[in-house]
C-alpha cells in the first residue's frame, strides 16, 4: 500500500468539511443569489439535501471494495483497460478542479489584498507549501486540517455575530418570489461542492475504522450544509439580493464591521484563516492527485510525483481563466454540469449498478 498512515473519524470529518467549504467561503452567497436572489438560502438547504445521496453513493461504492481507493476499484468493476481510461478521467477531474481552486485563491489575494503582485507568485506559493505538506503523508495532512478547522468555524461565527447590527431579515423577503426553478438553479453549484465528497473515496481505505465511513460522510455533508446556510443568510440579511454582483460578499461583510478600532483590524486576521483553509483544500486534492496517479501507474511511492504534478497545476491555474469574473462564471455555469453529470453522480451511479450486478452474479455462482 502506497499510504501507510491512518486517520481517525473526527479527523476525516474535519478534512472533508474543510475540503468542501474552503473555496465556497469566497463566492458561495453571490453564486447562489445570482440565480435565486433572496431565496438563495433555500438553494443552500436544497443543495445539502441533494448532497446526502451523493455522499451515500460514494461510501456504498467503497464498501463493496474494502481496502481499495476509487482509482483501484475502477479496474475491478469495469475491467482493466476501461478502468484505466476512467481512472485517467477522474485524475483529470481532480487536476482540473484543483487548478481552478488555485486560480480562485490566487485571484482573491490579488484582487482583495495585493493587486500589484503577479498572480503566478501566489499560485506557486500555494502549490509549493502543499507539495511540502503532502510529502509528509496523510496523517500530517489530516492533523493540519484538524488544527485549522476550528479557526475557520471561529472566523465565520465571529463575522456573523459582529455583523448583526447591519442585519435586516426583511431582506430575505418575499420568500419563493420567483418559484422553484431559480432555487433549483441556485442549488447546482453548492450541490457540486457537496459532490466533491467523491474525493473521500480516495482516503476511506486509510481510516482507522473504515466502518465509520458512512457516518463520517453524513456528518461532513451536514456540517457543510450548516456553514453554507449561515454564509448565505448572513450575506443576504446584510446586503440583500445585491450580493449577486459582489465577488466576495463575506469579505464585504467583514469590512462593514466597525465596533472598535481593534475589531476594525480583524480583516487581515480572518482573511489569513481563510487563505490557510484554502491552502488545506488545495493540499488535500493535490494529495489525491499524487496518490491516485501513483496507483494508476502502479508505482511504489507517490512522493516523486509531487513536483512534476505541482508544475502542471501551476501552469493550468494560470491557463484556466483570464480573470476572476471568468473563474466565477465557469464555477457558476459550466463546472456544476460536468462535475455532477459525470464524476460526482453520473459515473458513480453506473459504477454502483455494475458493481452490484457483478456481486450478485458472483453470489449466484457460489
Amino acid at each position: 500500500m502506497l499510504e501507510k498512515g491512518k486517520i481517525g473519524g473526527r479527523q476525516a470529518v474535519y478534512l472533508n468539511v474543510t475540503m468542501i467549504v474552503a473555496t465556497a467561503l469566497l463566492g458561495a452567497p453571490a453564486l447562489m443569489a445570482a440565480q435565486a436572489r433572496q431565496d438563495a438560502w433555500l438553494s443552500s438547504l436544497l443543495a445539502t439535501l441533494l448532497g446526502i445521496p451523493l455522499a451515500l453513493l460514494t461510501v456504498k461504492l467503497s464498501s463493496l471494495y474494502p481496502g481499495k481507493t476509487l482509482i483501484e476499484y475502477l479496474e475491478e468493476i469495469i475491467g482493466r483497460w476501461p478502468g484505466k481510461v476512467l481512472g485517467l478521467l477522474y485524475l483529470f477531474y481532480f487536476i482540473h478542479i484543483t487548478s481552478i481552486m488555485i486560480r480562485e485563491y490566487g485571484g482573491f489575494l490579488v484582487d482583495a489584498l495585493m493587486p500589484q503582485t503577479p498572480l503566478i507568485v501566489f499560485n506557486i506559493t500555494v502549490v509549493a507549501i502543499s507539495a511540502y505538506t503532502i510529502k509528509l503523508g496523510l496523517e500530517v495532512l489530516a492533523r493540519a486540517h484538524q488544527f485549522f478547522f476550528p479557526w475557520i468555524v471561529f472566523s465565520l461565527a465571529l463575522t456573523f455575530l459582529l455583523a448583526t447590527p447591519q442585519v435586516d431579515l426583511t431582506r430575505l423577503l418575499p420568500v419563493f418570489e420567483s418559484g422553484a426553478v431559480p432555487i433549483l438553479k441556485g442549488s447546482l453549484t453548492p450541490t457540486a461542492w457537496h459532490g466533491e465528497i467523491i474525493a473521500f473515496a480516495m482516503i476511506i481505505p486509510f481510516l482507522a475504522k473504515p466502518d465509520q465511513a458512512r457516518s463520517i460522510a453524513l456528518y461532513s455533508i451536514g456540517y457543510v450544509g450548516v456553514i453554507f446556510f449561515f454564509l448565505v443568510i448572513g450575506s443576504l440579511a446584510t446586503f440583500g439580493p445585491g450580493i449577486a454582483s459582489m465577488n466576495y460578499p463575506v469579505l464585504n461583510e467583514i469590512r462593514l464591521i466597525s465596533i472598535t478600532k481593534i475589531i476594525d483590524r480583524m480583516e487581515p486576521f480572518i482573511v489569513a484563516i481563510w487563505v490557510t483553509g484554502g491552502l488545506m483544500k488545495v493540499a488535500f486534492f493535490y494529495y489525491v492527485i499524487v496518490l491516485g496517479s501513483a496507483q494508476w501507474l502502479k508505482l511504489r511511492d507517490y512522493r516523486p510525483l509531487a513536483l512534476p504534478l505541482g508544475a502542471i497545476l501551476v501552469a493550468l491555474s494560470i491557463a484556466v481563466a483570464e480573470n476572476t469574473m471568468q473563474t466565477f462564471d465557469f464555477i457558476a455555469h459550466v463546472w456544476p454540469l460536468y462535475a455532477l453529470t459525470a464524476f460526482e453522480m453520473g459515473f458513480p451511479v453506473v459504477l454502483l449498478a455494475i458493481a452490484l450486478a457483478r456481486k450478485k452474479g458472483e453470489s449466484a455462482l457460489d
